[in-house]
C-alpha cells in the first residue's frame, strides 16, 4: 500500500498536472472550434472555456458515430420502433438529416449550459432526444424551405454590378416574417452577412423580421445593395426590392431601439457588439438600470432620462415602449395632488399624577414593610 501511495504525484504536482492538462484540452478546443468555424458560446468565462471543450469532443464523437457503417440502420431500427418520430426514416433520407442535424446543434446550441447539461449523453442517446427537436424546429423556422428548394432562378430577377468580382448567384428570397440569403462558401460573403447579423440555419443565411427591423423589401433591398457594391451577383425575384437595390430608395436598418420587457413593466434596450463601450456606461447611469438577458432594464419612473439618452444617441422607442410611455405618463396626470395637514401635537400623559390625585390610598408598591 505504502509504495503504491508513493508511486504517483504527490497532491500539488497532481493539481498541477490536471490544470495543464485541462488548459491544454481548451486550447486544442478553441483551434478546432475556429477551424470548423463554430459560433461563439454564451455564459459566463468558465462556463464558456469548459462548454467549448465539450462542444468539440460531442460533435466529433457524433460525427464518427454518424460516419460508422450500421449505426444508420440501428437509428432507424431504434427510433422507428419506438415511434419517436413522426417520420418514417430510411437509410436513403436520414444520413442527409442527420448531417442537418448536426448543423443545427453547432448554429442553434449556442448556450453553454446545454452542452455542459449534456456532457453525459451518448451518440444514440443525444440523436433520440435531438431528432423530434429537430423536426419540431423545422415547421416554424423553415415551413417554405421545400417550396422555395424548387424555385429557379428567373432571369428577370438577377442584378449583376458592371464589375462582377465573384462567381455564381447570391439567391435572396424570403417574406414578412423571414429573409433568406444562400450563396456558396465564400470568405468576402459570410464577412459581410455576418456584418447585418444574418444567422446559419444549415441550408441558408437568414433573419427573423420584426417590427423594428422593417419590411423585407428594406431588407432585400439593402442587402442587395451592399451585395452589388461588393462586386456579387445577386437574384431578388420581388421587383420593387430589385429596384431599389440599384437606386438606394430603401429605409436603412435602424439597430438602436428602446423596446417593453416581457412582463411590460420595464423598459428594456437589448445591447449588441455595434453599440459603443461610452453610450453603455452613460446608458447605465440613469437611476434603477439594471443589465440581465443581454440588455439593459429601466423603471418607467426615469422615462425622462431615458428619453433625453435616446434623442441624444439616436434611439428610437418601438410601438410597445411609446404604450408603455404613454400609459405612465398618463397615470401621472391623473394622480390628484393633495397638501397634507400636518398632525396635532400629543398631549403628555402623566398617569401617575392623575392616580395620586384621584385616590388618597398609598401605592401597594410604595408601601413601607414595617
Amino acid at each position: 500500500m505504502k509504495e503504491y501511495k508513493f508511486s504517483g504525484l504527490c497532491p500539488a504536482c497532481c493539481k498541477a498536472e490536471l490544470i495543464r492538462s485541462r488548459s491544454e484540452k481548451n486550447t486544442a478546443a478553441r483551434k478546432a472550434a475556429s477551424r470548423m468555424e463554430l459560433p461563439p458560446l454564451e455564459g459566463t468565462r468558465k462556463q464558456v472555456v469548459w462548454a467549448e471543450t465539450l462542444r468539440v469532443d460531442a460533435l466529433t464523437r457524433l460525427q464518427a458515430f454518424i460516419d460508422t457503417p450500421g449505426n444508420i440502420r440501428l437509428i432507424i431500427l431504434r427510433l422507428n420502433y419506438e415511434a419517436m418520430t413522426p417520420l418514417e426514416l430510411s437509410e436513403e433520407n436520414l444520413p442527409f438529416m442527420l448531417q442537418e442535424i448536426v448543423q443545427y446543434l453547432i448554429h442553434e446550441k449556442t448556450k453553454a449550459a446545454y452542452w455542459i447539461n449534456n456532457r453525459f449523453n451518448r451518440e444514440l442517446c443525444n440523436l433520440e432526444q435531438i431528432i423530434p427537436e429537430y423536426l419540431e424546429w423545422c415547421k416554424w423556422c423553415r415551413p417554405e424551405e421545400a417550396a422555395a428548394e424548387t424555385e429557379f432562378i428567373r432571369g428577370d430577377s438577377v442584378l449583376s454590378p458592371e464589375r462582377p468580382q465573384f462567381p455564381g448567384i447570391v439567391e435572396i428570397r424570403g417574406s414578412q416574417e423571414e429573409i433568406t440569403a444562400s450563396y456558396e462558401k465564400n470568405d468576402r460573403f459570410r464577412e459581410i452577412i455576418r456584418q447585418m447579423d444574418y444567422e446559419w440555419n444549415g441550408r441558408c443565411w437568414f433573419r427573423r423580421l420584426t417590427s423594428f427591423r422593417g419590411s423585407f423589401r428594406d431588407r432585400a433591398a439593402e442587402l442587395g445593395n451592399i451585395l452589388l457594391k461588393n462586386g456579387f451577383t445577386v437574384s431578388i425575384p420581388d421587383e420593387q426590392a430589385r429596384e431599389r437595390a440599384v437606386t438606394g430608395d430603401f429605409s436603412p436598418e435602424h439597430k438602436r431601439w428602446i423596446t417593453k420587457s416581457k412582463k411590460g413593466i420595464f423598459f428594456f434596450i437589448p445591447l449588441s457588439s455595434s453599440i459603443p463601450r461610452e453610450i453603455v456606461l452613460n446608458l447605465r447611469k440613469i437611476p434603477t438600470a439594471a443589465y440581465h438577458s443581454g440588455g439593459i432594464f429601466i423603471e418607467p419612473a426615469h422615462y425622462a432620462e431615458l428619453e433625453d439618452f435616446a434623442e441624444m444617441y439616436g434611439f428610437r422607442f418601438d410601438r410597445e415602449a411609446e404604450d408603455l410611455l404613454r400609459a405612465y405618463c398618463d397615470t401621472l396626470q391623473q394622480v390628484p395632488h393633495v397638501s397634507p395637514v400636518n398632525p396635532k401635537p400629543a398631549e403628555e400623559i402623566n398617569n401617575l399624577h392623575k392616580i395620586l390625585e384621584s385616590s388618597g390610598a398609598i401605592l401597594d408598591d410604595l408601601v413601607d414593610n414595617d
